[in-house]
């Protein structure tokens, strides 16, 4: 698991390994072409005794320099046209850098590149996607044809709530306790947010409570040699799934409070799916949790029916039919 400031850290050294490795070829490239073409070797040491002179000129005769940039001009374009002439880029003595906004550095006048961000956005998502197998899941991929009536109803209303979500998240956005029984598309809309704020750059954390919980008490016991407390505490967004379905022990509920309360009180967005209502809630975590939760997070209550039933029964239907045909 790693964080955010670890994704653009190897992202920006990627980027500079790249920018290495095209200094590497051009040079490879150069010398190879200056050995093989006598008129690019002539060329070039003209322009290496030209280049000395406009040095000589900066310091002592200023008034030779736009003689000596002209001819250094004159020089670089017969270059070209000579690489040309045998089939290749006018500029292939320079480096061929895959951006050309940092050059491959990694860094620009306003900052980091955008080409490290992109990379860093796509290590944070590859890293989601390693936790979970969730390429199946996106907002286009939910289905409101399982809904009916008010239930429809709801669940629009839950859906363009999620959208929204998505769309105005920053880094002190509301938290979320989505509520509803198994196979409500709770996880499925979840995992729609979590990829696209993911993709938007920022660090998602996305765990089920049993995971994090055990993580997190060995951790607190020294059964771990990675700290992990520290993820769960500053990601961007924490999402915990299936809150109710972990084996619950002293410590745990201490953990699981300490992440809960930490994160209200830097502002930082969590979002819990549960099928625990307001009264088992408390019954299983006690009244301060409950207090954090329903003081602090935005509440959303799926209803219907379970749609993977449905789909089971869908399927199996289709089959009735396509062997009775």
């Amino acid at each position: 698991m790693i964080n955010k400031a670890e994704c653009y850290a190897l992202a920006l050294q990627e980027v500079k390994t790249m920018g290495h490795i095209a200094k590497e070829k051009a040079s490879k490239l150069r010398e190879q072409l200056l050995n093989d073409h006598a008129e690019l070797a002539r060329l070039e040491k003209e322009m290496i005794a030209l280049s000395q002179k406009k040095m000589q000129a900066a310091i002592h005769t200023p008034k030779d320099l736009p003689l000596l940039e002209q001819k250094y001009t004159q020089l670089k374009q017969l270059q070209k046209k000579y690489l040309t002439t045998i089939g290749l880029d006018g500029n292939a003595f320079l480096p061929q850098f895959r951006c050309i906004n940092c050059q491959d550095s990694g860094i620009t006048e306003r900052g980091t590149c955008d080409c490290v961000k992109k990379i860093a956005n796509q290590k944070m998502l590859q890293q989601l996607c390693n936790q979970f197998p969730i390429d199946d899941f996106s907002f286009e991929t939910f289905s409101l044809s399982y809904y009916e009536g008010e239930e429809l109803e709801k669940m629009k209303e839950n859906y363009e709530i999620c959208r929204n979500y998505v769309n105005k998240f920053h880094k002190h956005a509301e938290s979320l306790y989505i509520l509803g029984h198994t196979g409500l598309g709770k996880t499925h809309l979840t995992f729609s947010m979590a990829k696209e704020i993911v993709a938007k750059g920022y660090s998602v954390i996305y765990c089920t409570a049993q995971n994090m919980i055990s993580t997190l008490e060995k951790e607190h016991f020294g059964n771990t040699e990675t700290p992990v407390q520290e993820y769960y505490l500053n990601c961007d967004l924490l999402i915990i799934d299936d809150l109710g379905t972990e084996f619950l022990s002293p410590v745990a509920q201490s953990e699981l409070y300490h992440v809960i309360n930490h994160r209200i009180l830097l502002k930082l967005p969590t979002i819990i799916n549960s099928n625990l209502e307001g009264t088992d809630l408390e019954k299983r975590y006690g009244e301060r949790i409950v207090s954090r939760i329903f003081g602090f997070y935005q509440g959303l209550r799926f209803v219907g029916n379970d749609v993977r039933i449905q789909k089971r029964v869908a399927s199996k239907n289709f089959k009735n039919i396509k062997n009775n045909t």
